[in-house]
């Protein structure tokens, strides 16, 4: 139990959304006892154990599930001779997800990211940064800092425990790459910075290459409302407000009265 606590601890610490599975009842024989837990990643990856064999596979493909549908909770009962295991029985589980912290990947270290990250990590974001300049990692803190090319993002998997991104690199090219990883992602968002000029180039190139206008018209950019001026800050502040106007559904109306 101590390794499986640990591993849970850990997860979330690196920003990871983690299961725990925790077996609260058994009704004749059964491998496993009550108190019993597993903690799953949404790769599968898994520490502890409520019980091995067909049902425990169950157990790990619900949870990656329900890590990825964004549930905070579930409940399963499962029979072990449904699932081919001789000894009869059954048992119930809970499952909680833990760590289920939305996270802000920010492909870019420059000032408007650095802002962007500040403001972020204080309304409650797991904030990733990914830069290929790894001396920009000192001008950020509380964030999970990513030093990778372009061309790596698949190897490192920058925006594994990500549900919303934002695209402000240091160049049109570099944008671009970024663009192309985050279209082939799941995001709840994706923004990109730049000039109307430079969307529509970029665009225009994706869709010569086979991309779907529908999924262009997901995109973000220009990024941000229309709220800021040329200011890193104000800028930051603008892409934030847009975030959290689709994060909780909001609305562009004044709250005052007058």
């Amino acid at each position: 139990m101590n390794n499986t606590l640990e591993f849970v601890h850990n997860s979330i610490e690196g920003g990871k959304k983690v299961a725990l599975i925790t077996i609260t009842g058994i009704t004749g024989s059964s491998p496993a006892t009550p108190g019993q837990m597993i903690a799953v990643l949404s790769d599968g990856s898994s520490v502890g154990t409520v019980g091995g064999g067909a049902t425990e596979h169950q157990v790990i493909q619900r949870a990656i599930e329900a890590i990825n549908a964004g549930e905070a909770v579930f409940s399963m009962s499962l029979d072990h001779a449904e699932n081919g295991m001789i000894c009869g029985g059954s048992m119930e589980v809970f499952g909680n997800i833990i760590g289920n912290q939305l996270g802000l990947c920010i492909f870019g270290g420059g000032h408007i990211a650095q802002s962007l990250a500040k403001i972020a990590y204080l309304t409650g974001f797991h904030v990733t940064v990914v830069e290929d300049r790894k001396e920009f990692a000192d001008n950020f803190e509380n964030v999970n800092y990513i030093t990778c090319t372009p061309d790596e993002y698949e190897v490192t998997a920058p925006a594994a425990f990500a549900d919303y991104a934002v695209i402000c690199t240091r160049g049109h090219s570099t944008d671009d790459k970024a663009l192309r990883y985050c279209l082939t992602k799941n995001f709840k968002y994706v923004g990109m910075i730049g000039s109307k000029k430079k969307v529509t180039e970029i665009f225009k190139q994706l869709r010569n290459e086979g991309i779907k206008q529908l999924e262009l018209d997901k995109i973000y950019t220009p990024i941000g409302l229309d709220i800021a001026n040329a200011a890193p800050a104000e800028i930051a502040i603008a892409i934030l407000a847009e975030i959290l106007l689709i994060k909780n559904t909001g609305t562009l109306n004044h709250k005052s009265l007058r």
